[in-house]
């Protein structure tokens, strides 16, 4: 018996078992012909392996054993069916194991036309089922389906007010601001006596230089990241310019919080009152209070004060409004996520400002370290900038 005919004969014995099974006996079918499919393997990989006339001839009593069987399970299944047919509300029609079988066949002729000794093959065939997303739809499951994509991308949020906004911008086209500040005096300005000399007066400036530094940082990326991922030339400016804000605020509260030597001293009790004394010691330096700056959770603890005292709006210069804002004397509460907590921190704006140098700015280049070769892209933001806390005294800080 040659190897062709032996093929013939196994797939000839397999086109017997077409039927229509229901669910109720599917298990006990399939169990049947797995066993039947198993031997059959077997003995396909012993042909494989020893490739020799004998091996192949000393299977026809074993094929013929096989037959049997089969034609045992086929005759099972033709009762089955023909018990099924009248009632077809339990029906469900399945795939044939014979189309199952040519099906395999078709797909697998290459290997099979290939199989010699050292090389066997083994065919595997697919229970039918229902399809679904998860075992039918390769290789993600549900992952792997048509995807529509937000236009909006889900970042972190950027700090609701920056320092910057409080204050005035100076310029400076050198990089290097230079301030006179007065420093003193002597003599007086007075009232005249009749018939006696002026009071004379002089008064003593010292010069304070401001170098200003870059606040800069810069993000690489891949070329095919900017390709497959548009999103990216117009987010990662976004992205960038809000963590450059945070620094930014960080330095110049750090800068001025640090500088301020106006009179902190209070006897009051709770936030109200502490503010209060704040702005009255401002006031009394003859210096505008623009700004009381607090962290949100010190704005809260005031919100929560005015309630449990039960003050009503505009008692004692305070006034609170249903969005959460606070004004007490004339002064208006700034909530600030990079101030601290149980801190406060009262500025005039004309004695403050941010001196700039080059505005902020950002930039794409490839001309960068080896981006040429590495196919990647440079993006920078950078801002040459300072702080200018022009009189210390016209700041106050308590923590």
């Amino acid at each position: 018996m040659e190897k062709k005919e032996l093929m013939a004969e196994l797939e000839g014995l397999k086109n017997s078992l077409e039927v229509s099974i229901n669910e109720k006996a599917k298990a006990e079918i399939a169990e049947q012909l797995k066993s039947s499919l198993t031997e059959v393997n077997a003995k396909l990989e012993s042909v494989n392996a020893n490739d020799s006339v004998e091996a192949i001839k000393s299977m026809s009593t074993e094929v013929s054993k096989i037959k049997s069987d089969l034609a045992a399970t086929v005759s099972g299944l033709q009762i089955l069916e023909s018990r099924t047919k009248s009632s077809k509300s339990n029906i469900e029609v399945v795939k044939s194991f014979n189309e199952a079988f040519i099906d395999g066949l078709e797909k697998n002729h290459d290997a099979i036309q290939n199989i010699k000794k050292g090389q066997p093959f083994k065919m595997e065939i697919k229970a039918v089922g229902n399809m679904i997303l998860g075992s039918n739809l390769f290789p993600d499951g549900n992952l792997s389906g048509y995807q529509s994509y937000s236009s909006r991308q889900a970042i972190l949020p950027s700090q609701k007010i920056n320092f910057r906004d409080l204050i005035p911008t100076a310029i400076s086209p050198t990089g290097l601001y230079v301030q006179y500040q007065e420093s003193g005096s002597e003599g007086s300005i007075s009232v005249q006596t009749e018939g006696s000399s002026k009071t004379q007066i002089d008064y003593d400036f010292t010069q304070i230089k401001i170098v200003e530094n870059y606040i800069a940082g810069f993000s690489r990326f891949s070329k095919q990241m900017a390709k497959q991922l548009p999103y990216m030339q117009s987010t990662l400016p976004r992205l960038m310019q809000r963590d450059f804000y945070k620094a930014e605020n960080a330095s110049f509260y750090t800068t001025v919080k640090g500088a301020a030597t106006g009179v902190n001293t209070t006897t009051g009790t709770n936030p109200v009152e502490v503010i209060m004394d704040l702005i009255a010691n401002q006031q009394t330096a003859n210096f505008n209070a623009s700004y009381c700056i607090v962290s949100p959770k010190t704005l809260g603890l005031i919100n929560r004060t005015l309630l449990q005292n039960g003050y009503y709006p505009g008692a004692a210069g305070v006034s609170s409004v249903a969005s959460g804002a606070v004004i007490i004397s004339g002064t208006p509460v700034v909530a600030a996520s990079w101030a601290l907590d149980a801190s406060y921190l009262i500025i005039d704006a004309d004695y403050c400002e941010r001196v700039e140098t080059e505005s902020i700015n950002i930039m794409f280049a490839m001309e960068d370290s080896d981006n040429f070769q590495k196919n990647l892209i440079t993006a920078r933001i950078e801002c040459q900038e300072e702080v200018n806390l022009m009189l210390p005294t016209s700041a106050i800080y308590l923590d």
